[in-house]
């Protein structure tokens, strides 16, 4: 699947000149470095999803960068989105005691919280007449049916009390709508009007992509292909497109970058505490009590 992901990746961007990326990145410009570090606004949102599956006291500095660490593996990993879970298995070990459950979880609460994404982008297509050549409403039924079968998974299975699964299942759902953020940034930066019509068609495409061809690591091409279908019936162009695709890339590896550095810091942070609860020499050496016992 790596490999069909980049090898439409591949056809789509040879369609378009090496100087629409000049273009794109002269237009972001200093605006790379927000947009570089956008996942902000969302990413407070995910941790609290985590959190409300942990017991008090909760190490907050910690969860917010297992958060950005985990998300960075997870975009350079080629696994379907799961190339950061076993780093935040690791991590979360030294939070609870059931980590395996608490990332089981967390997946649950991510799928079903892009499966309601997808059926409200598209609902609000339909309602609104946006695009109508699209198949919007069969889009919110299969979505609508498989959201519904996973969340009565997750109830049947019950990894945790309702309440705490309802309290970590709302601030992810907030996150998604704050994802809409990017596509309004990157518009923008591009120097294209910002509108609730463009905002809207092209996030729902972007969702339907990652939903449909969920099993293409990263959406690689995918994702790319929606952008320039939407910007196209927008009026915009698939260059605009293509620009959007490429600035967004941008935006994921950055932001993966700065992860790395996250993970790094943690690594050094669970070394300290291994040598912190580590016995100390005076206690394993055998002569030491029989020096203290003698005359």
């Amino acid at each position: 699947m790596l490999v069909v992901g980049l090898g439409l990746l591949s056809y789509l961007w040879a369609d378009f000149s090496l100087d629409l990326v000049r273009q794109a990145l002269i237009r972001a410009g200093w605006g790379l470095v927000p947009l570089s570090l956008l996942g902000l606004v969302w990413m407070p949102w995910d941790v609290l999803a985590t959190a409300a599956l942990l017991p008090a006291p909760r190490r907050w500095f910690r969860l917010f960068l297992l958060e950005w660490s985990s998300d960075g593996f997870s975009r350079l990993i080629p696994s379907a989105g799961l190339g950061g879970e076993p780093f935040r298995y690791r991590h979360l070990r030294s939070m609870t005691a059931e980590p395996a459950r608490v990332v089981l979880a967390y997946r649950m609460f991510h799928a079903i919280s892009g499966l309601v994404a997808t059926f409200v982008g598209a609902g609000l297509c339909a309602f609104s007449g946006i695009s109508p050549g699209h198949s919007w409403l069969r889009l919110v039924a299969l979505t609508v049916g498989v959201a519904g079968v996973l969340w009565g998974a997750l109830l049947w299975w019950r990894p945790f009390p309702v309440t705490r699964l309802v309290l970590g299942l709302l601030p992810k759902l907030v996150s998604r709508v704050m994802q809409v953020a990017e596509v309004a940034f990157l518009l923008f930066l591009l120097g294209q009007q910002v509108t609730p019509q463009r905002v809207l068609l092209i996030q729902a495409c972007l969702a339907a992509s990652t939903f449909l061809f969920a099993f293409v690591p990263g959406g690689l091409g995918v994702q790319e292909r929606a952008l320039m279908l939407a910007c196209t019936e927008l009026g915009l162009g698939s260059e605009i497109g293509f620009q959007l695709g490429l600035l967004r890339r941008c935006r994921q590896l950055l932001w993966a970058g700065y992860g790395l550095l996250a993970a790094i810091w943690l690594e050094d942070a669970l070394r300290r505490d291994s040598k912190s609860l580590e016995p100390s020499a005076t206690e394993d050496e055998p002569g030491a009590h029989q020096s203290l016992e003698s005359p």
